[in-house]
């Protein structure tokens, strides 16, 4: 791994880029100053992103108009005034296997969390749950632990933190990391320190590639573990590599 350390650096400033934006979901949330309309679209933009890249975009462009029109102009207003209510029950397709429904569910969870509890952010809410629990010594596994339970009842969030749950650990890069150039930094909730770096088959491939790990298995043990090894090449902001894999699987490709 040592021999890569230089490649890693290399790609992490390469992709760490505002162009970068243009081209990846997080610029959906990077439309919005509010704290509530970031943490919304960042929710929605994450729990949407796998698979294809470009069906991806089209799906959130579509749910981001109808965020943006006239008659909510934001999410948190599309949430607040209830601009979700006609897909209660709607079994159509919105995104590969979700189902509009499923985005109805997503929705009604963020308004319990908004409007009937009145948390003034979604951090809050997490916070609350967290002092709930015993915390582990892994500050990143009690946040997505508390995301979980908040949106069990959500299609596509984990059961339990035993996968990657790559999504909740995007999710929390876009919001925690705040060098102020690709993700967004309005949380404090853990540091960047702690986060674990977003892994899935691709990423797994890559990190295999260079030497990060030797486990056969993209779970949440390889994930950490792979962390674990990027913070000897940066201790304060191990996700920064996530742009580094994603450069060399463009860079080397198989």
């Amino acid at each position: 791994m040592t021999k890569n350390k230089s490649l890693i650096i290399e790609y992490a400033n390469k992709y760490n880029i505002k162009e970068f934006i243009e081209s990846d979901p997080i610029q959906f949330p990077h439309k919005y100053q509010n704290k509530m309309d970031i943490e919304i679209s960042a929710f929605i933009s994450s729990w949407l992103a796998y698979g294809n890249r470009k069906a991806i975009l089209k799906t959130l462009e579509n749910i981001h108009k109808e965020f943006n029109n006239q008659l909510y102009l934001s999410p948190y207003n599309y949430i607040k005034e209830r601009g979700f209510e006609k897909y209660k029950n709607d079994t159509k397709s919105l995104y590969r296997f979700y189902k509009n429904s499923d985005f109805y569910n997503l929705c009604q969870v963020l308004f319990q969390i908004y409007i009937v509890e009145e948390n003034k952010s979604l951090e809050e809410k997490i916070e609350r749950e967290m002092n709930l629990k015993t915390c582990s010594n892994n500050p990143c596994l009690d946040v997505i632990d508390a995301i979980i339970n908040i949106f069990k009842e959500v299609e596509g969030i984990p059961i339990n933190n035993k996968s990657a749950c790559k999504r909740l650990c995007m999710l929390l890069r876009w919001l925690v990391r705040d060098d102020n150039i690709v993700d967004l930094g309005i949380w404090t909730i853990i540091k960047p320190k702690d986060l674990t770096i977003p892994v899935d088959t691709h990423v797994h491939r890559q990190a295999l590639r260079l030497g990060l790990t030797s486990s056969k298995q993209a779970n949440m043990k390889t994930a950490i573990e792979i962390t674990n090894n990027l913070k000897t090449i940066f201790p304060t902001d191990p996700t920064l590599a996530d742009f580094s894999l994603f450069g060399y699987g463009v860079n080397n490709p198989e």
